[in-house]
C-alpha cells in the first residue's frame, strides 16, 4: 500500500485536505498521480499492471496541499471487509501528513459504511506507518511482481449511531440516511430512531 514518505519533507506551510472523489476531474487526478508515482517511477510496473477494471467499482480518495492533487488512495467494497489498495503520493508531496489523511478518511469511510475489517498489503516500511492507525500484519509476506507485501488488517471500532447498519427499510428516517450522497450521512436521522426505540 504505497511508497514511504520521505523523510524530511518541508510540509510547515501545507494545508493538506482528503476528499471522497465524486466527480470525472478528480478521477482523472487519482489517475494522474498513480501513473505518476508507479509508472514514472518503478521499471517492473506495466500500465496494465497498475491500471484495471477495478479502478471503476473502487472508491477512491485524494489529498490536496495547497490545492494541488498530492495523493490517493483506493478502497474495494467485498462482503465482510473492505481493501485498501494502490496508495500514491507524488514524490514532491511524500510525507506523513500526506500519508495521514489519506488513511484517516478512508478507513472512517468504511467504518462509516458499517465495515469492521479492512486489509490491504503494505510495501516496504509503509507497515511502521499503517501500526499508527493500528493496522497489523496479518500472515506473512507475499513476494509478488509489485514486491515484498505485508498483508495487513484493520480491526475498526464500532460506534453505533454514526454507521450504517442494516434497518427498517420503508421506514422514512432510515430510508433518507441511505439514499444520501456518499460519505455525507446525516447520522442524526439514525440516532433519532435510536432514542424512539428506547423510549
Amino acid at each position: 500500500m504505497g511508497h514511504s514518505p520521505i523523510q524530511g519533507a518541508d510540509s510547515s506551510d501545507w494545508h493538506i485536505e482528503a476528499t471522497l472523489v465524486m466527480n470525472a476531474e478528480h478521477h482523472a487526478m487519482a489517475m494522474a498521480i498513480r501513473a505518476a508515482v508507479f509508472l514514472a517511477e518503478e521499471d517492473n510496473i506495466t500500465y496494465s499492471d497498475e491500471f484495471d477494471g477495478n479502478d471503476f467499482v473502487a472508491t477512491h480518495f485524494l489529498a490536496f496541499v495547497n490545492g494541488d492533487p498530492a495523493g490517493v488512495i483506493r478502497l474495494r467494497w467485498f462482503n465482510g471487509f473492505a481493501m485498501l489498495e494502490r496508495v500514491g503520493i507524488r514524490k514532491r508531496y511524500r510525507s506523513y501528513k500526506v500519508f495521514a489523511a489519506l488513511a484517516r478518511v478512508s478507513l472512517e469511510h468504511a467504518r462509516q459504511k458499517g465495515y469492521r475489517l479492512v486489509t490491504g498489503r503494505s510495501r516496504g516500511e509503509t507497515i511502521k506507518l499503517w501500526r499508527r492507525f493500528h493496522g497489523r500484519q496479518s500472515g506473512p509476506e507475499i513476494h509478488m511482481y509489485r514486491g515484498t507485501l505485508v498483508p495487513t488488517l484493520f480491526e475498526l471500532p464500532a460506534r453505533p449511531g454514526t454507521q450504517m447498519e442494516v434497518g427498517a427499510f420503508g421506514d422514512p428516517d432510515y430510508e433518507d440516511l441511505i439514499t444520501q450522497l456518499e460519505g455525507t450521512w446525516d447520522f442524526s436521522l439514525l440516532q433519532h430512531r435510536h432514542r424512539e426505540a428506547a423510549e
